[in-house]
């Protein structure tokens, strides 16, 4: 049984006071929830989907999950034969349609990458739609889901639509205010003609602006964006950039909206580059957590890529992944997502003897930095090990009880026939 301070408090005191022992009801009411997995991708009255779902993120209470599905029997009216967004409350078991036109519509092309808001009201996503005369527009869109209204967030800083890319999406702040964005440099007139095609923008819905955030590297081998995140309280965006034709060269780097500067965390004390992968950043930025085969401690020395955080205020690296006695890694691992505060570290690894008491493997873990626990997330709702150990799409909640995943297993739930990749979530994760 494991208590809160507080109750647990309040328990001493009552014995205290009274020298009585609480009925077993009593006591009984104050254990954890049991830890339990549920199939996300599904229509409201259960029906599995007949087809792949991918994407997924969840919101900051743990309520929303958002994911792409090419399912055409989530929802009546999906006519459209395309990939669409979908959101599932899981506590009312509703599920709805996000990517639709303002106007009501269906797209008639793609639409992929959702990013939520911390309350579920705002969900971004790339998508196409027609152009006046033709053609396609491919951009960034929010819904808000109060006013059930759907616009354009791509855009330049004189609110014209712009290029989205749709190879990394875009992500949305806490508040729904903020939306980070990859998109072409020249149509914010930023140049694209010497060595990057693309750049990172953040919008502030509020403030009707349009800021660049990335650093552009000109000349030659070409530099592209690999990947952007977005702090919850949207000041700060982590991002890397990646050479390509020809070279392998990479920077990672943060930055801060309030200086209006990128600061590199990717350099070594000599000022060496360090391959680093794109950070995922708590609320205020203060901490990153990042994949990496470097040796960033002396005593990592396994030769394997290792999830670190960072304090970016004072320099101090924690290594986040090790077995559970405390020794080096196995396997690689990959994929870290930190919480808000900075306290939770989720991360997909293939190593083994991550968890004390599990002998199963991953792919899905999260570690308690204050306590130093780690837990294997991706769990078949009946015990065991996932049949599918390949990597997850994946996010948690601000206190990372609550996980969304992929998988392309078929024992995460009872009665999974449908021969397709599923979302799901794992409620209750301690």
């Amino acid at each position: 049984m494991r208590l809160t301070t507080r109750a647990a408090l309040a328990a001493a005191l009552v014995t205290a006071v009274t020298g009585a022992v609480l009925p077993a009801t009593a006591a009984a009411g104050t254990r954890a929830p049991a830890p339990r997995t549920e199939r996300v991708s599904v229509a409201a009255a259960g029906t599995q989907a007949d087809g792949p779902s991918d994407a997924t993120d969840i919101s900051a209470d743990g309520r929303h999950v958002v994911f792409a599905s090419e399912a055409t029997n989530l929802v009546p009216g999906d006519t459209n034969g395309q990939n669409d967004i979908y959101l599932r409350d899981l506590r009312t078991k509703k599920v709805e349609r996000i990517s639709l036109q303002d106007s009501g519509a269906q797209y008639t092309s793609h639409a992929g990458d959702p990013s939520i808001s911390a309350d579920g009201r705002y969900v971004t996503y790339s998508a196409q739609i027609d152009q006046e005369g033709g053609g396609l527009y491919s951009g960034t869109f929010l819904k808000d889901r109060k006013t059930g209204r759907t616009e354009i967030v791509s855009l330049s800083d004189d609110d014209k639509p712009v290029f989205g890319d749709y190879v990394i999406g875009a992500e949305v702040s806490a508040d729904g205010r903020y939306v980070a964005f990859v998109s072409a440099l020249k149509d914010h007139g930023d140049g694209g003609d010497d060595g990057m095609w693309t750049g990172i923008y953040l919008r502030d819905r509020k403030e009707g602006s349009t800021r660049r955030v990335s650093e552009i590297v000109t000349g030659h081998p070409t530099w592209i964006v690999s990947g952007l995140t977005l702090s919850a309280d949207g000041r700060h965006v982590g991002y890397g950039l990646g050479q390509v034709r020809p070279g392998l060269g990479g920077r990672t780097y943060t930055y801060d909206a309030t200086t209006g500067k990128s600061k590199r965390i990717d350099l070594s004390p000599s000022g060496a580059d360090l391959r680093i992968g794109v950070p995922s950043l708590s609320k205020d930025g203060r901490y990153a957590a990042f994949e990496t085969a470097e040796a960033m401690v002396p005593a990592d020395t396994n030769g394997k890529s290792d999830i670190y955080r960072l304090d970016t205020r004072t320099g101090a690296l924690k290594k986040v992944t090790r077995k559970a006695g405390g020794g080096q890694t196995d396997d690689d691992s990959y994929l870290a997502r930190i919480t808000p505060d900075g306290r939770h570290v989720a991360f997909v690894s293939a190593a083994t003897g991550l968890t004390a008491g599990d002998p199963a493997k991953g792919p899905l873990y999260v570690r308690d930095l204050k306590t130093g626990g780690t837990r294997r997330v991706n769990v078949p709702q009946g015990g065991g090990e996932s049949e599918d150990q390949g990597r997850p799409a994946y996010a948690l909640s601000a206190d990372a009880k609550t996980f969304t995943f992929t998988s392309d297993a078929t024992n995460m739930v009872r009665g999974d026939t449908n021969a397709a990749r599923d979302v799901f979530v794992r409620h209750h994760v301690r």
